[in-house]
């Protein structure tokens, strides 16, 4: 029979229908991990078996959208080929059409072909109401909280789960009451904290139909934070072998596989091997101890520069990178026209285009066939060897939708940096491009990118390494304070109604965290050296890792951060290394103090205000959803998702954090990986879909570069990106900051727009705000 071999043993194909969660990738993790250790056992060692077994592991799983076919489609094209469903976690309710779509159908089919079905969160309540139990808003909603499960009946999905084990919940409406065709198999016990108070809780987290197949779970088993979700898996799929009956192994066809999200997916990230089109010519130079070399080199070597570029990890921790867009290639792009532009500046308000396409694929991949493009060869060198340093704009998340702004804008915009230096620690780095290689498809790139000959590279390098030796010994004065009267968009009486909308629709099941924000704008001298005073007082004032002043000759504008998030760090070596670093969870820090008999009493109290943070069950709630939510990013494109630090405090000039350590591996590029995980989560709230649409109807307004992400892609597979927070846009003689947190049913308005505040003094010290 074709598709068949007994010889590896029988598991059981899956159809996972994803309700536009962000978890659902965490289970199909789970359920790929499961059929990856089934296949394991059978398939032996060495590396074409490790191969086998993972291709076989894949190929037992298929993901849909709930509405993406028809249920006509899924029951005679898709179920056949299956022995089970998993439906996700998702928004809204069991009672509406549209936050369902075919699940429904699937759930109500079951009476007539016995597909064993599991519901998890939404899955789980879509199955009590299809059954007729009542599905209602709790008394008290939780999200991101973990509390003790009893296990009332463990003879089928619970079998072999201890009684009391933990798990995470993420929900506001739970079922209230039960029908006589349905059964309780688990319930909450304990305690959760709700409204400022410790409350009991004993909702429904467990239920099964009394002589269907169809089994449901209100807690997550897929989050980070949750026990037993594996096994609870494997019971399910024993459950399946018994309710199927047949012991024949198939896996599901090819012309079914492509129907899946990931098949589709796949066809749009395929990449062709290209030649490096570069190589580099390299000199290090000593810093001697000196400090702050970054701030040395920028001032002596780009003081005249009508268009910097300055990565700048002021805190002294990492990297920075000191480069021009001056004369260099800079891509923008607009999702609104969905128009790529190619330009190169060639004075300040003045550029030539040099390539213009409207794009029929989404941006994405065509930034990835660009940044393949433009590899340079095997060297010697700093973690950036030249290469792409932009932003992209928090819209950026409607690439390829038809969600598309009306509003047209620059939504990305790239410099490709074929010469810069680059300060390290405890040295800096001189570097250079030589074109190698032409490729037809981007001819303009040899207009604008890399130096024609080595000869000509040196040479500048030369001169460079000389002005940066000079730089080494400057001294950079202190800048001026920056008094800026900053005022918010939205006033604190139209924030707080806001926040008490967005809890509103947390409560109702729309979302389990929102990520709102305000905008504050004053008025500054127009013009780039006002704007470098300006950021030279605010890394004065705020050092942080992901520092950046870049400057915009052809519009005038600049973009000033001290971002102290990392989004994304990704490293190629055969396959690629990603690291992501997801900050939720603020403490206001007061300065440290100078004189030295008041130094143990704020020692004291700055550690008091640490733990308190991490203490805190609402910072800890939010942390786990974007946790959570990262994992499930990852997952979509990569096989090995690991937790590496939960929960911890980093501590900066203004604020405590919290912060969380995930990385993966993956086969996908760099620019892909970026795409997958974008916008930044711990910018919009979970789940993102149905959060972001409530963001724009709260919020009214672009974010623009803020709540993006900036910073590089080396030419040598290697990419960093901070979350743009703790930034200023400065335009026209006007800056703008963005600030806002993270809203859940535990948030207290006040405080929130206590936060507010907090981040902006922590952006801008010198800011008064009404």
């Amino acid at each position: 029979m074709p598709g068949t071999n007994e010889a590896w043993g029988w598991h059981p194909r899956t159809l996972v229908v994803d309700n536009y969660d962000s978890y659902t990738y965490n289970l199909v993790a789970l359920l790929t991990d499961a059929a990856r250790a089934h296949y394991s056992s059978f398939g032996g060692s060495g590396e074409a078996s490790i191969e086998e077994t993972e291709r076989r592991a894949q190929e037992h799983i298929i993901v849909i959208r709930n509405d993406e076919y028809s249920w006509e489609t899924v029951r005679d094209s898709i179920l056949p080929h299956v022995d089970n469903v998993v439906i996700s976690p998702g928004p809204g309710t069991p009672a509406r059409r549209e936050d369902v779509g075919v699940g429904r159908d699937i759930i109500a089919h079951t009476q007539r072909d016995g597909h064993p079905v599991l519901g998890v969160c939404l899955g789980h309540q879509m199955i009590a109401h299809e059954y007729g139990a009542k599905v209602d808003q709790s008394v008290v909603p939780v999200h991101g909280q973990t509390s003790s499960i009893d296990v009332l009946d463990d003879s089928c999905l619970f079998h072999g789960i201890p009684s009391g084990f933990c798990a995470v919940r993420y929900h506001s409406l739970t079922v209230t009451h039960m029908s006589s065709s349905l059964r309780v198999l688990a319930r909450a016990a304990g305690t959760v904290e709700h409204a400022g108070r410790v409350v009991a809780s004993t909702d429904i987290m467990g239920i099964r139909h009394n002589t269907l197949p169809l089994w449901g779970v209100q807690f997550h088993p897929e989050s980070v934070c949750s026990e037993h979700g594996p096994r609870l898996l494997a019971n399910f799929a024993q459950l399946t072998r018994m309710a199927v009956g047949r012991l024949h192994v198939l896996r599901i066809p090819p012309h079914v596989q492509s129907m899946s999200v990931q098949a589709r997916d796949q066809r749009v990230w395929e990449r062709t091997p290209t030649e490096p089109r570069f190589s580099l010519v390299a000199r290090r130079v000593e810093l001697h101890g000196v400090v702050d070399a970054g701030a040395r080199v920028f001032a002596h070597v780009h003081s005249s520069d009508w268009a910097p570029v300055w990565l700048d990890g002021s805190d002294n921790s990492g990297m920075s990178v000191l480069a021009s867009s001056a004369h260099a290639a800079t891509v923008r792009y607009s999702v609104h026209s969905q128009q790529v532009r190619v330009v190169r500046a060639t004075g300040p308000g003045t550029e030539d285009t040099l390539y213009v396409q409207t794009l029929s694929e989404p941006f994405w991949t065509w930034m990835q066939r660009t940044v393949d493009a433009t590899r340079c060869v095997d060297s010697v060198g700093p973690a950036f060897r030249c290469g792409w340093i932009g932003h992209f704009a928090y819209e950026m998340k409607d690439d390829g939708s038809d969600d598309r702004e009306s509003e047209s804008a620059v939504d990305a915009q790239l410099t490709f940096v074929d010469r810069c230096v680059v300060v390290e620690p405890d040295c800096a780095w001189v570097l250079a491009l030589v074109r190698r290689a032409v490729d037809v498809e981007h001819e303009w790139l040899d207009q604008a990118c890399g130096f024609a000959s080595t000869a000509e590279a040196e040479a500048w390098v030369h001169g460079q390494t000389q002005r940066v030796r000079e730089a080494l010994g400057v001294d950079v004065p202190d800048p001026e304070p920056l008094h800026v009267q900053m005022r918010p968009l939205m006033d604190r009486a139209t924030y707080l109604d806001a926040i008490r909308t967005a809890q509103q629709l947390i409560a109702q099941g729309e979302s389990y965290e929102i990520c709102l924000t305000n905008e504050f704008q004053g008025l500054i001298a127009p013009g780039q050296m006002s704007a470098r005073q300006a950021y030279l007082r605010m890394r004065q004032n705020n050092p942080a890792p992901f520092g950046a002043f870049i400057w915009d000759s052809s519009n005038q504008s600049g973009i000033l951060s001290c971002s102290p998030e990392r989004f994304q760090r990704t490293r190629v070596d055969s396959e690629t290394e990603i690291e992501m670093k997801p900050i939720k969870g603020t403490s206001r820090r007061e300065p440290r103090p100078f004189l030295s008999n008041e130094y143990d009493e704020w020692r004291e109290e700055d550690e008091r205000r640490k733990q308190e943070l991490l203490s805190s069950v609402k910072e800890r709630a939010e942390n786990l959803m974007i946790v959570d939510l990262i994992r499930h990013d990852l997952n979509t494109i990569s096989h090995s998702v690991r937790v590496e630090r939960l929960m911890h405090i980093e501590s900066f000039a203004r604020v405590h954090q919290m912060v969380t350590t995930v990385r993966a591996r993956s086969c996908a590029g760099v620019v892909e990986c970026l795409a997958h995980c974008f916008p930044p989560g711990s910018m919009t709230g979970a789940p993102k879909t149905r959060t972001t649409q409530i963001i724009s109807q709260l919020e009214n307004r672009r974010r623009g570069v803020y709540s993006g992400v900036l910073g590089y892609f080396s030419t040598h597979g290697r990419s960093d990106w901070a979350v743009v927070i703790r930034t200023a846009v400065v335009a026209d003689g006007r800056m703008s900051v963005g600030t806002g947190g993270a809203l859940t049913i535990l948030s207290e308005p006040k405080a929130e727009w206590a936060e507010v505040e907090t981040k902006l003094h922590a952006t801008m010290a010198d800011s008064v705000s009404p």
